[in-house]
């Protein structure tokens, strides 16, 4: 059985099957000819770009030109999208209806057989609708990719509130892709060129030697004096040129891709409508995706979890203050007797530590989805010496039974054969 006979295979062998496998072959070419009607419509409005459809006439023929008849257009587009994905919806319905019966109606070997024929006699199909829509896009002036598909699938809503189809595709279009910042952070860039000039130059050490000079000379030392040799005066001015430059086109590209895209102004309008105080948005335990929960039931898990004694007690007051001014006065002593280097101390000394901080992840396999809690060290008084010994000890322990990704497998599979 292939994709050329198909029909005439079930015809003699399962009859019953036919009509079933006729049923599921038009709703699986339905179903991705509704969603490329979604990606051209989506793509339309990202763009600002008006399909054909939506052109009607008035009384007036100047009206075509006014801001009121853009307008309406635009909300026609919007309810013809709301209607398609209502369409999907139904069609999915009635292809998992008819799926379930011809997997009832013939083997399993051959079920599996016939879902890969559909996926090749679909095929053509769906090219060539796709072809059309890209015609349509070039008509239209728009000569770049179809908007990508979003798979809706990820977006968990396990709360009360209801969310419209533009913010669940916000939140699956999220897993993938960021929005442009409102405005470039000059003082942040500033500071990186700062911290990589001092890591690839000596300048830090250079300025300890000038301070120490300075002072045994007992020479008053001016505010924010740098002492550079040629070689990083040349680098130093070259970064600066490098930054203006960077600077200058990220605010320029920033104004322009804000002018541009609508679609981003669309994105930021659905975040703020998300930033609502009654829910939580987070990632769940296992997998890849987006989960919403209601506050008062997240907190009441979390509350239940810290309720816990045997795991839990409460503090009198927060000792991350006396815990970072202990590691601290340790790492002093262990330097000053040469057990770590100058480096060494500087990265794991700890300065302005936080306590850590706990969350939860929703455990959406499981019945009444508890919450794992997990305790983020990020930032806590022995964070950075924890990272440090992590990657001294990683290079003395071999673990046999651990892969480090599926492309170390793959490679270990590749060598054994």
């Amino acid at each position: 059985m292939d994709a050329q006979n198909v029909e005439s295979y079930l015809l003699c062998n399962y009859r019953r099957s036919l009509v079933t496998y006729r049923s599921v072959k038009k709703f699986s070419i339905r179903i991705d000819s509704v969603r490329l009607d979604i990606r051209y419509l989506k793509t339309c409005r990202s763009k600002d770009l008006i399909p054909g459809f939506l052109w009607f006439k008035t009384a007036n023929d100047n009206l075509r030109s006014s801001p009121q008849y853009r307008e309406s257009q635009r909300r026609l587009l919007n309810a013809e999208i709301d209607y398609k994905y209502q369409h999907l919806n139904n069609v999915k319905t009635s292809y998992e209806t008819s799926l379930n019966l011809l997997k009832e109606r013939c083997p399993e070997s051959i079920f599996q057989q016939l879902q890969e024929i559909l996926i090749i006699v679909c095929k053509p199909i769906l090219d060539k609708k796709k072809e059309t829509i890209e015609k349509k896009l070039r008509a239209l002036g728009y000569f770049g990719e179809l908007k990508p598909n979003v798979d809706r699938d990820v977006v968990k809503n396990l709360s009360t509130r209801v969310l419209s189809d533009d913010e669940i595709d916000c939140l699956a279009h999220g897993l993938d892709f960021g929005l442009l910042p409102k405005h470039f952070d000059n003082m942040n860039v500033a500071g990186h060129i700062e911290r990589f000039f001092q890591n690839v130059t000596s300048i830090y050490e250079n300025q300890k030697l000038l301070r120490k000079d300075m002072k045994k000379k007992d020479v008053a030392i001016p505010k924010g004096t740098r002492l550079l040799n040629s070689n990083e005066l040349t680098l130093a001015y070259n970064l600066r040129s490098l930054t203006d430059s960077f600077r200058s086109q990220a605010n320029r590209y920033l104004k322009q891709q804000h002018f541009i895209h609508t679609e981003q102004k669309q994105y930021y309008q659905l975040l703020k409508q998300l930033n609502d105080k009654s829910i939580v948005v987070t990632r769940p335990d296992k997998g890849r995706g987006i989960v919403l929960l209601d506050r008062n039931d997240y907190n009441s898990k979390m509350n239940e979890i810290l309720n816990d004694t045997t795991k839990f007690i409460s503090l009198p007051d927060d000792p991350t203050i006396t815990r970072e001014g202990r590691l601290t006065r340790l790492l002093g002593r262990l330097h000053a007797k040469g057990y770590i280097s100058q480096e060494f101390h500087k990265m794991a000394r700890p300065t302005g530590s936080n306590p850590g901080l706990l969350y939860g992840l929703p455990k959406t396999h499981k019945a009444g989805v508890p919450l794992r809690p997990v305790l983020s060290s990020i930032g806590t008084f022995n964070y950075s010496l924890a990272k440090l010994l992590k990657e001294m000890l990683s290079t003395m322990i071999q673990n046999e039974a651990i892969m480090k990704d599926s492309f170390a497998f793959v490679k270990e599979l590749r060598s054994e054969s």
